[in-house]
């Protein structure tokens, strides 16, 4: 086993490494109202044919994509609508988008919606720059390696960070398995963050995607390998979520807090673009694939948990995050402050309403030790050795992690 995480050291010191000398060209575009001014960024760029619009069947029926729309035609941009995209970016979701591309002969994509809209996208611009593939083919890591079409992202929710990052969460609906497609170049090229797509969210999809940045966040900052720049996104990241996740979740908060927390989700998805996430995000990946359950719901019940068992190694960085978040007294020694961060997090899952809502599921389910083991190899699988976690993880920790998440916690 010690030669076994000496490997996964080297190839993570490696990959982190690779992360750090890449040039991210993505562009960020953050005001009220910015989503109108897509027209004049297809035209500057060259794009003067069809455009595709990726979004979600919720948004296409509001009266805000209506006004978008109408934007577009004012302003002479000719498109066509796809519309068909879940809560899941499904491959066949994906592989449908590509086809609609080339009918229409295509020249760029808009995505408007939240990170499965936005990763369906990224994975069908995949596709498109690669036509002989199958989307299934790119899943890991650079399988495409070619220049996609031009592609604008628009976050609907603050949260999944994807439209800074460069990797596609994607669904098998088949097995139920979710994959991931990772590759520099599909990273979109402008990011528009604009509060008024975020207005009149539902409180529980501020809640999940909020914590859904908050372990981008936190994750991305207790990696090992140094790198400045992203330790920096990510404490930033945190603080803006500490200071205006509440105020969003239960209407106080004006539309400078919603575009607060679509800056946080953006700077924790660029943290983890550079530092990647780790075991509560595979684990995550793992529990939500097995029973439908959100992401960002799992993920943030997972957090703690994980935390608690990385244990010393993470206690001076939990320390600083707990100072940032301003939530310990700055004399307490950095177990203590460790442990603020760590219950910080728990009473945010609880003030969210999202441990609640996670028992509500749990309850229902059949769960048995085989769900367990199939679920903890899942997740390892997805982690080693590819993210440099602060510890590494074997598949009997990670089964005992999630048998005290799904079951001891929620008295099964």
């Amino acid at each position: 086993m010690i030669f076994k995480r000496c490997c996964y050291r080297a190839y993570q010191y490696v990959l982190t490494s690779v992360m750090h000398i890449i040039k991210y060209n993505n562009k960020i575009i953050s005001a009220e109202r910015a989503v109108y001014y897509i027209p004049e960024i297809l035209k500057k760029h060259g794009a003067s044919g069809r455009v595709l619009i990726i979004t979600g069947p919720h948004i296409a029926r509001t009266g805000l994509f209506s006004k978008i729309t109408r934007v577009f035609r004012e302003k002479g941009v000719n498109y066509v609508i796809f519309s068909g995209t879940s809560a899941e970016a499904g491959i066949d979701s994906i592989e449908y988008a590509r086809k609609l591309y080339f009918c229409h002969k295509c020249c760029a994509i808009v995505a408007i919606g939240g990170g499965s809209v936005i990763d369906c996208a990224k994975a069908a611009a995949a596709g498109i720059a690669s036509p002989g593939k199958k989307i299934s083919s790119l899943e890991g890591y650079q399988k495409s390696r070619k220049k996609i079409p031009l592609l604008i992202a628009v976050p609907s929710t603050a949260g999944t960070g994807a439209e800074t990052t460069a990797c596609a969460v994607i669904k098998d609906v088949a097995t139920g398995n979710k994959k991931i497609i990772a590759d520099t170049n599909i990273m979109p090229k402008f990011a528009v963050l604009d509060p008024v797509m975020t207005r009149g969210l539902p409180s529980h999809m501020v809640a999940y995607s909020g914590m859904d940045a908050l372990t981008h966040a936190t994750e991305s900052y207790l990696n090992k390998y140094s790198f400045k720049s992203a330790e920096k996104d990510a404490e930033m990241a945190v603080k803006l979520i500490a200071e205006n996740i509440t105020k969003v979740y239960y209407g106080t908060g004006s539309s400078i807090s919603r575009q607060k927390m679509l800056e946080a989700s953006y700077l924790a998805g660029r943290a983890f673009l550079r530092k990647s996430v780790g075991y509560v995000h595979a684990i995550g990946h793992a529990i939500g694939g097995q029973y439908n359950i959100a992401h960002g719901m799992a993920v943030a019940v997972v957090l703690p948990y994980v935390l608690q068992w990385y244990g010393k190694c993470v206690y001076k960085k939990l320390a600083k995050l707990a100072d940032i978040c301003g939530i310990a007294d700055e004399n307490l020694p950095e177990s203590q402050k460790a442990g603020a961060y760590i219950n910080y997090i728990k009473m945010l899952t609880h003030k969210l309403g999202i441990y609640k809502d996670f028992c509500k599921i749990l309850k229902k389910e059949d769960i048995t030790r085989k769900d367990v083991k199939n679920m903890a190899k899942c997740a390892i699988i997805e982690s080693n050795p590819h993210y440099p976690v602060p510890k590494i993880m074997s598949l009997k920790e990670c089964e005992y992690i999630i048998y005290s998440i799904c079951t001891i916690s929620y008295g099964k």
